[in-house]
């Protein structure tokens, strides 16, 4: 079974500390928030237009990436475009940017119930991957054109995939994404 969630469907929405906004790709179980924390998952993208303190998540776990600019620096270690950062929700996270605005991809995640990991897959032609029936897949197009089992995306497109034993990533010229892997935990 597959979702597609295409960006120009995506909410924006103020971040949490008031100091931006962020386009909401998807919030997990349907009928969360974000406001009362009660949320499984939820990814979204972001542009941050200027360097200053991130919202915090407490009981939350974040994956973060540049996905374009030259990147940021979160409390004090550098990250380029496609290098993931985790961190604890909680933790007082300082982002500077490296030059100017920067479009970040954030995965945030309740660890007692997720086991989240993220890569970057940058594909010169069509793959086939095996998934795990019981985990959960996020596939995220970052720049190029790309089928996901037949679905077609644009950049900023996002693929939500459960219940799947194999997923086609099919291109015909160079196509990165963002591939998440859920794990349910216990």
């Amino acid at each position: 079974m597959h979702i597609y969630y295409p960006k120009q469907q995506s909410r924006a929405m103020p971040w949490k500390n008031g100091q931006g906004e962020t386009r909401e790709l998807l919030l997990e179980p349907s009928g969360s928030s974000l406001d009362h924390l009660d949320f499984d998952y939820r990814l979204s993208m972001a542009i941050i237009k200027s360097s200053g303190d991130f919202s915090r998540f407490p009981g939350y776990r974040r994956i973060l990436l540049p996905v374009s600019g030259a990147g940021f620096a979160l409390n004090g270690h550098p990250y380029a475009t496609y290098e993931i950062a985790h961190f604890d929700g909680d933790e007082a996270m300082h982002c500077t940017l490296l030059k100017k605005e920067v479009t970040d991809l954030g995965l945030i995640y309740q660890p007692d119930k997720i086991k989240a990991n993220a890569r970057i897959l940058t594909l010169p032609f069509t793959v086939n991957l095996t998934l795990e029936p019981d985990h959960r897949y996020l596939v995220t197009l970052l720049d190029g054109t790309l089928a996901a089992n037949g679905q077609a995306m644009t950049a900023g497109d996002t693929l939500a995939l459960q219940q799947e034993n194999q997923l086609e990533l099919a291109c015909s010229r160079r196509a990165t994404l963002a591939f998440f892997t859920l794990q349910p935990v216990g």
